[in-house]
């Protein structure tokens, strides 16, 4: 009867040993982040600037549209690119809109708020008035 308790206990060892011995072996290393780019905006004036975290503040990171009498809402995520067409009238500009599917659409977009995110200099901001052309990147 004492040898099958100590046949028993060898077992608990072993088995206690093993289980350190797997909780204490390297874990693969986590998977590499996605890979990111820049959104670009071009002012009217030319300049170019290269923005990460491009966003709208104070708002539901949606684009307003009027396309006639209709005000439509486009969320930021199905949109690749806007390019300014026209001039401002009563705070809306015509533009072309790109969106990430490859199809596009023309509207007059309202353009009385500020665009914000980061550079390599740090916070940037700017009225969406002065842009001429965006190119949405990832967030």
């Amino acid at each position: 009867m004492k040898k099958g308790y100590r046949s028993v206990g060898c077992l608990l060892i072993l088995w206690g040993g093993l289980l350190c011995l797997a909780a204490s072996c390297a874990k693969p290393p986590p998977p590499p982040p996605p890979v990111t780019w820049p959104s670009v905006v071009v002012t009217e004036d030319g300049i170019t600037f290269y923005v990460n975290r491009l966003r709208l503040p104070g708002t539901r990171q949606e684009f307003r549209v009027r396309e006639g009498e209709a005000n439509i809402w486009m969320p930021l995520k199905i949109i690749r690119a806007v390019r300014f067409t026209g001039p401002e009238v009563d705070r809306y500009r015509p533009a072309q809109i790109s969106f990430i599917t490859g199809e596009t659409t023309r509207g007059e977009m309202f353009v009385d708020h500020l665009l914000e995110g980061k550079t390599d200099l740090g916070y940037w901001n700017i009225h969406f008035g002065r842009v001429k052309r965006l190119d949405l990147g990832t967030r």
